[in-house]
């Protein structure tokens, strides 16, 4: 859920912070307040294409916030962890477009990519605008879409796990398959694992290799600083240790004859066994040195051929084990021969007949639910104004016949608005406000499925009034039940529906223009939607119109 969003100095806003609410938000202001101005913020949060055209006159940058609850939107939290970007049930999205040039995103305080920026929002918000919907468009969704909606996750997973099954199975056949053809490649690979099985590659090895290379190439100076040390605390007269007890003599002394003496020889004393530890610590620390030459030098030696091995490979030297296992493994496969081949194209032909069994159940059940989502989109798209709507979820088949992890079924989203219009994608066959009222009819079939917490819709209204306006308004509560729904509209039937109602106006100051944003209490939105439906000023007669309006479309005349 869209939480908060705040905008600074982009176009005519100045600075505006708004708090949303759960259900449905309803945003309405006279023409050309900036009511798009903060659709168009808010698609700048979530990733998308920045212009410094738009930050505002005398600023050299405008900022856009926006604050989710990802506490239901688990896809979100796991792409977030996935980045190291996770911060508990919230996700803060920010955008910096600079005046020369350039933009900045960052979630959750860190700087990001904006394409990761843009990936994270579209998972988040899905925008329904007049020409365009960010989600409905992408094959992918729509199947996504049908198979929420039919209730098939079984079907689903098996035809996944089917998939995996006989990939696995194929990739290892044409693992066998290559080797066996490639001889050549099969004797360069046997050379090179040879060579490495003899240089001794393994992790352990070369980690023990490079330890015991660090200690006896650091014997010496180690020494060196021991004796150092030796000299400042232990070895003459001048030492730490000498003065200390030389110290502690004359404090005991000095107890004798002064009572209050006690704690200071009590301290020296301690002073003195501490540099007695470490004298004898010193000591084993100084006899444990290694110094040998010759092996240093064999070891030098060795590092060194590990290394030029290494940059035969280029790869890093602890990449070698792996390379190692990596060849043994192709050597394995080549060796397996015939027999091994053979169950292989068992074991594969096994796997795709299981994964064509399970495909074909999964069609069967996309075949049903596409029955049933043509059925309820159809009515709603009636319902909401165009009378020869059609739409059709159709199935086909996907790609050259090979399998797929979705299934063998290609799902396509189909409408006709007109008795004569042969169907077509949707952005290729509805106008933009037809557009629109598709989008919510399929959201409002859709919404328990989609998984998309906010919505946004610009403008669905247009075009349609009256009764339709009613059924809108009613449509888009009951996206809400799902949802998050934040709505732009000029109709004062669809405004009356909102639960929560801001207006967008806009003002202008010794000649600087400056659009505000406020939440309207229950007096103020009557009044507001009493303007809506063509009072020039608010009378008792509009107002009470209004009253009735918000009255009917929510039920208690509230929210």
């Amino acid at each position: 859920m869209l939480k908060t969003l705040t905008v600074q100095n982009l176009v005519v806003v100045r600075h505006v912070d708004v708090e949303f609410g759960a259900g449905l938000s309803v945003l309405s202001g006279e023409t050309g307040a900036g009511k798009s101005i903060l659709i168009e913020a808010l698609g700048l949060a979530l990733g998308e294409r920045a212009d410094s055209k738009l930050v505002r006159a005398g600023d050299d940058r405008a900022t856009v916030t926006a604050v989710f609850d990802i506490s239901r939107a688990p896809g979100v939290r796991a792409l977030l962890a996935e980045h190291a970007l996770d911060s508990d049930d919230e996700c803060v999205l920010r955008r910096i477009v600079l005046r020369d040039g350039g933009s900045r995103a960052f979630c959750n305080a860190s700087p990001i990519p904006v394409q990761l920026l843009h990936d994270i929002g579209t998972q988040l918000v899905d925008v329904h605008a007049q020409h365009a919907s960010q989600q409905l468009m992408k094959r992918d969704v729509q199947r996504e879409l049908l198979d929420a909606y039919g209730g098939h996750p079984a079907a689903r997973d098996a035809t996944l796990a089917a998939y995996q099954h006989w990939k696995d199975a194929h990739e290892r056949l044409v693992a066998l398959e290559r080797a066996g053809q490639e001889r050549d490649r099969i004797e360069l690979l046997r050379y090179q694992f040879q060579e490495l099985e003899q240089a001794k590659v393994d992790a352990d090895a070369i980690d023990k290799l490079e330890s015991e290379h660090r200690r006896l190439a650091n014997g010496a100076a180690n020494l060196e600083q021991f004796a150092a040390l030796r000299g400042l605390i232990a070895d003459d007269e001048d030492g730490a240790l000498a003065r200390l007890r030389a110290a502690a003599t004359r404090a005991r002394n000095l107890a004798k004859r002064s009572e209050h003496s006690a704690g200071l020889v009590e301290s020296l004393e301690q002073a003195l066994a501490c540099v007695e530890e470490s004298v004898a610590e010193l000591e084993r620390l100084e006899g444990g040195v290694e110094i040998d030459p010759a092996r240093l030098a064999r070891l030098d030696d060795r590092i060194a051929a590990l290394h030029g091995l290494a940059r035969k490979h280029q790869l890093g030297l602890k990449e070698l084990p792996a390379l190692k296992e990596k060849l043994e493994a192709e050597l394995l496969a080549f060796d397996q021969g015939a027999a091994a081949r053979t169950a292989l194209e068992a074991a594969c032909a096994t796997a795709l007949s299981d994964y064509q069994s399970a495909a074909a159940a999964l069609g069967k059940a996309r075949r049903a639910a596409a029955k049933r989502m043509n059925t309820e989109i159809t009515r709603r798209m009636r319902e909401l104004g165009l009378p020869h709507a059609e739409f059709s979820a159709t199935l086909s088949a996907a790609g050259d016949g090979s399998p797929q992890p979705h299934g063998s079924d290609r799902v396509e989203f189909l409408v006709t608005t007109n008795p004569d219009q042969t169907p077509g994608p949707i952005n290729k066959v509805a106008s933009g406000g037809e557009l629109s009222r598709i989008g919510l009819a399929i959201q409002a079939a859709t919404a328990r499925h989609a998984g998309i917490p906010v919505v946004v819709y610009d403008e669905v209204d247009t075009g349609i009034g009256g009764t339709t306006a009613n059924i809108v308004g009613r449509t888009l509560r009951d996206v809400a039940r799902e949802c998050q729904v934040i709505c732009i509209t000029h109709s004062p039937q669809v405004a009356s529906a909102g639960q929560q109602h801001l207006l967008v106006s806009k003002s202008v100051h010794d000649g600087v223009t400056e659009t505000q944003l406020r939440t309207l209490d229950r007096k103020a939105r009557e009044h507001e939607i009493a303007r809506m439906l063509g009072a020039a000023e608010a009378t008792a007669a509009s107002v009470a119109h209004a009253r009735d309006l918000i009255k009917t479309a929510t039920g208690n005349g509230k929210a």
